[in-house]
C-alpha cells in the first residue's frame, strides 16, 4: 500500500508485527464461534500469506470471499499455530496485538512455513469432560456412500446400524427390486448426511465440539491438541501417552509406642 498509515490508522508497515491483528471479542452466533475461535486469537497468515494489513483490509476481504471455496486462515494462540478454513466474515471485533503479545509471536513463528489450503484437510475436534478426543476427518468418504453398514460399523454407530440392517432384511423380504431401491436410496441419504450424523452420535456420547483445524493429516491434529492441553486422551494415539498427574506421596503413619 502507498500510503504511511492503513484505513485504520495502524503505520502501513507490513513486516511489522505490531500491525497483526487479533481477535477482541466473538459474538454468540457467528462463523468465529462455528470454528471454535477465541478472543486473544492472532492472525498470522490469509490464504497462505503473512497478514499485516490492517482490520479494515482483513474485513473487506473476508467480506469479498469466495462462501464455496473459503480461505485459509493462519491463527495463532497460546503458543500455538494451527489453521482454520472460513468462509465469509468471523462476526467478531478486532484489535492490534501489544508488545508482549508480539514479542512470543516473533518465536514461534520464526520457523513457520505458511501451508497451501490444497494440501489441508478439515478435522473437527470434540472432547469430554475426562479430556478425550474424538477427532472427525470431514472430508466426504466413500464408505460411506456406497457401503452405509460398513461405514456405520467403523465408527461404531449401532444403533443407526440396526435400523439400516432392519431395513435392508424388510425389503428383500418383499422384493429384491425394492431392496435395490432402498439401498441405492440410503447411499444418496448417506453420502449428503454422514458427518452430520456422526457429529450428532458424538455429541450425544457427552462430547462437545471444542477444535476445528485445518491439517495435513491425523499426526499433526493430536500434536496440536497436545500443545493445548498435554492431558488429553485419543483412541487411536500416534504421538504416545498424554502427561500424567503426579501420585501424591504416602505419608508414613508413625508408631504409637515411643522410640519405634
Amino acid at each position: 500500500m502507498q500510503d504511511s498509515t492503513y484505513s485504520d490508522g495502524q503505520p502501513a508497515n507490513e513486516g511489522a508485527l505490531s500491525n497483526l491483528i487479533c481477535i477482541k471479542e466473538v459474538s454468540t452466533i457467528s462463523r468465529a464461534r462455528s470454528i471454535r475461535l477465541q478472543p486473544g486469537d492472532v492472525i498470522l497468515g490469509y490464504d497462505s500469506q503473512p497478514f499485516r494489513s490492517g482490520i479494515n483490509d482483513f474485513q473487506e476481504l473476508l467480506e469479498e470471499c469466495d462462501e464455496e471455496e473459503g480461505v485459509l486462515l493462519t491463527i495463532w494462540r497460546n503458543g500455538l499455530i494451527y489453521n482454520v478454513i472460513c468462509y465469509g466474515p468471523l462476526g467478531a471485533t478486532y484489535e492490534f496485538i501489544n508488545s508482549e503479545i508480539a514479542e512470543k509471536v516473533q518465536i514461534d513463528i520464526k520457523d513457520y512455513t505458511f501451508p497451501k489450503k490444497q494440501n489441508l484437510v478439515v478435522y473437527e475436534v470434540l472432547r469430554d469432560l475426562y479430556r478425550r478426543c474424538e477427532i472427525i476427518d470431514t472430508t466426504p468418504d466413500p464408505v460411506a456412500t456406497y457401503v452405509p453398514p460398513v461405514w456405520l460399523i467403523q465408527h461404531r454407530l449401532f444403533e443407526p446400524l440396526l435400523a439400516v440392517s432392519l431395513i435392508y432384511a424388510i425389503t428383500f423380504a418383499v422384493h429384491w427390486v425394492l431392496f435395490l431401491i432402498s439401498y441405492a436410496v440410503l447411499c444418496v441419504y448417506f453420502k449428503r448426511a454422514s458427518l452430520m450424523m456422526l457429529r450428532s452420535f458424538i455429541v450425544y456420547r457427552q462430547y462437545q465440539m471444542w477444535l476445528v483445524i485445518a491439517a495435513s493429516d491425523l499426526r499433526e491434529v493430536q500434536e496440536a491438541i497436545r500443545t493445548i492441553d498435554p492431558k488429553t486422551q485419543f483412541k487411536n494415539s500416534l504421538i504416545g501417552d498424554p502427561v500424567e498427574d503426579e501420585k501424591p506421596k504416602k505419608k508414613k503413619k508413625r508408631s504409637a509406642i515411643p522410640g519405634t
